[in-house]
């Protein structure tokens, strides 16, 4: 069981390497889209963007623009910012143009990195800080003091939760220190098991390209550096699915992404351990038709740029509606090394959207094995260049059927030399059939219309021709049914069918007669003018709901009054009776207790003028806890007076 389950993976592993192709590369337009990115960079006054900017020109093959302006822009920014990752950006710039005048003042970063370099508490030192700072080093010709120390510390800082960020900052470290590196070589397959895998297709790790390109390009590095060899870590499959995935990120627009998707592209492109290669249509879909079925193929590593040999190039299978029509197809060469041809000119090929696999093999021995070069799926359209209509006939026939239809018959291209006459108790019969000039086969369309125009209004009708059972199109309307769709409206009506596809290079409107309609004058309407159609339709004002009228003023004012009537009341019968305050105890709590409920009061008035709900809350709730704090003090005080 066990036997039958890994040949199971292991054929599924091959049938995925197998299918797996790159279908596009960097074209010479992508190029100048990326050149025009990297050309803002040299703008900015960011150290990091004029790295990116200077790198990636270099690796278009593009001469730098003012090389002495930068130069004097590098020496200026560097001098404000001693950073680490800002020296490493400035002397790797200027490394690359290597054609400066002056000098980068450096020296205390150098010290600061040799500082670093000799800590034995390394807790705050992160991976990308040792990668900045051998790196600066390596600019200036200089070297760490104790290569030893250095590579103990890389030992100390590597495990196995770090970030895949920091995995490629020590792998890239790692390389420039050359075999004695190798012994992270096991961590190269741990990190790869993090990469993520998009629709079969695609490999990317987390924190997109630039991660992704800065940990491959690291991988390969690092490998030319302990000679890896046949232990290489990155799996075909891997790297075609890798080079899809960089391909899809080619529209960047900074400067930085540009840098790692040249830098990526070119370590594919570039190695002693695979080729993918890019197969792509020389046209979109082939582009063939009827007449010219010369298909063309170009074959090119991911930058675009020729393969090292020629290729024999063949067709394993070609599919038409599920049927194989097409096998063990060669491919010719052409003066274009790039590009090979398929004559597809046979007569049992007919127009249609064929499922074609192709395979390219190398002609010469090759040290370096091709990727992405069998089992090439390709879709190529054929279309038709011109399509003949056939069998067309129109006429006109009466809704009870006594009386079968009278209908004409017309070439194609032709008009009808009479007019037709129909009114809403007739049906309108068109048919016909299309086929291909070449195979002389019915072809099925997408879209077959009928419209009806107004002459004298321009609106227009338009309506579905449908398929039948014999591969003809045939509409049949009647016109009672329908004359809603023509606005009730009588006169004199153009007639065009219209046939369109995505497989017919040019579409067909063919205006092939003229009919003069009369509906029910119950049903006549006054038809809008087709060009009025279009026009700003009327605005549409809204009108909100009037508030309820005010009652008047002097209703309020008496209100008002009623309800302060009980307060004065209270004072008057206070006045007759006289206010005994002589039992009024005057100590805290009653004083408090009395001063709390009139704020509460006061609150009350204040929450109907313009406090809101909350905010009176808030103030209640501290206000209530001093009223019974103080009402119960006082509340006890009279009790025991009583008592005595």
């Amino acid at each position: 069981m066990k036997i039958v389950f890994l040949f199971f993976v292991v054929t599924s592993c091959l049938c995925l390497s197998s299918s797996l192709s790159v279908d596009t590369y960097l074209t010479p337009r992508d190029k100048d889209q990326l050149k025009s990115v990297l050309l803002t960079g040299l703008e900015s006054e960011n150290l990091s963007d004029v790295f990116y900017a200077v790198s990636g020109l270099q690796q278009l093959d593009q001469q730098i623009p003012g090389v002495q302006a930068i130069c004097n822009k590098l020496v200026k920014l560097v001098g404000k910012s001693k950073s680490l990752d800002s020296v490493y950006f400035s002397t790797s710039a200027w490394n690359v143009i290597a054609t400066c005048s002056g000098k980068l003042v450096v020296d205390e970063s150098v010290q600061d990195v040799y500082t670093m370099l000799e800590k034995k508490d390394i807790r705050d030192v992160h991976m990308s800080d040792l990668y900045f700072g051998v790196s600066i080093l390596s600019n200036l010709n200089l070297k760490p003091k104790d290569i030893t120390k250095l590579i103990n510390i890389i030992k100390r800082k590597m495990k196995p939760d770090d970030t895949i960020t920091d995995f490629g900052y020590s792998i890239h470290l790692l390389a420039s220190l050359g075999p004695e590196g190798r012994f992270a070589f096991n961590r190269l397959s741990d990190a790869i098991m993090q990469v993520d895998q998009v629709d079969r297709k695609f490999l990317q790790f987390e924190g997109g390209l630039s991660v992704t390109a800065l940990v491959l390009t690291g991988v390969y590095k690092f490998c030319d550096a302990v000679q890896c060899n046949t232990s290489f870590p990155i799996q075909n499959d891997q790297a075609l699915m890798f080079s899809n995935y960089l391909l899809s990120r080619k529209s960047v627009q900074t400067p930085k992404g540009a840098y790692f998707l040249l830098s990526a592209l070119k370590t594919l492109s570039n190695n002693k351990y695979h080729l993918p290669i890019a197969a792509t249509l020389v046209k979109p879909m082939g582009d063939l038709d009827d007449t010219q079925k010369i298909l063309s193929v170009r074959f090119t590593n991911l930058l675009g740029e020729p393969l090292p040999t020629s290729l024999s190039v063949g067709v394993e299978s070609a599919m038409l509606n599920n049927k194989v029509v097409m096998s063990k197809n060669k491919f010719k060469s052409t003066t274009d090394k790039t590009v090979y041809e398929l004559d597809f000119n046979e007569p049992d090929l007919s127009i249609g959207i064929y499922s074609i696999v192709i395979s390219a093999t190398p002609l010469e021995k090759v040290k370096i094995p091709l990727l992405g070069n069998t089992a090439i799926p390709l879709e190529v359209k054929v279309s038709a260049s011109a399509v003949n209509i056939v069998d067309f006939k129109v006429g006109t026939t009466d809704n009870d059927q006594q009386t079968g239809p009278s209908l004409q018959t017309l070439k194609y291209g032709e008009k009808l030399p009479t007019q037709l006459k129909a009114d809403h108790m007739q049906r309108i019969i068109v048919r016909f059939a299309i086929k291909d000039y070449q195979a002389k086969k019915h072809v099925l369309v997408h879209q077959a219309f009928v419209r009806f125009t107004n002459i004298k209004t321009g609106s227009q009708s338009v309506f579905v021709a449908e398929l039948d059972s014999q591969n003809s199109y045939k509409l049949d309307m009647d016109l009672g049914v329908k004359s809603a769709s023509f606005k009730h409206a009588s006169g004199l009506y153009s007639i065009d069918l219209i046939i369109g596809d995505s497989l017919l290079k040019n579409p067909i409107v063919w205006h092939f007669s003229d009919i003069k309609l009369k509906f029910s004058e119950v049903e006549s309407d006054a038809s809008e003018p087709f060009a009025d159609f279009y026009k700003p339709k009327k605005l549409i004002s809204h009108t909100f709901r009037e508030p309820e009228p005010r009652p008047p003023h002097i209703v309020s004012l008496l209100f008002t009054v009623l309800s302060l009537a009980p307060l004065l009341v209270l004072f008057v019968l206070w006045a007759r009776l006289g206010v005994n305050i002589k039992n009024f105890p005057f100590n805290l709590s009653a004083i408090g207790f009395h001063l709390a409920l009139a704020s509460i009061f006061i609150l009350f008035g204040m929450f109907w003028v313009y406090l809101d709900m909350f905010i009176t809350l808030k103030y209640l709730f501290l206000l209530g806890i001093s009223t019974f704090l103080f009402g119960n003090r006082l509340l006890s005080h009279i009790a025991r007076r009583r008592n005595k």
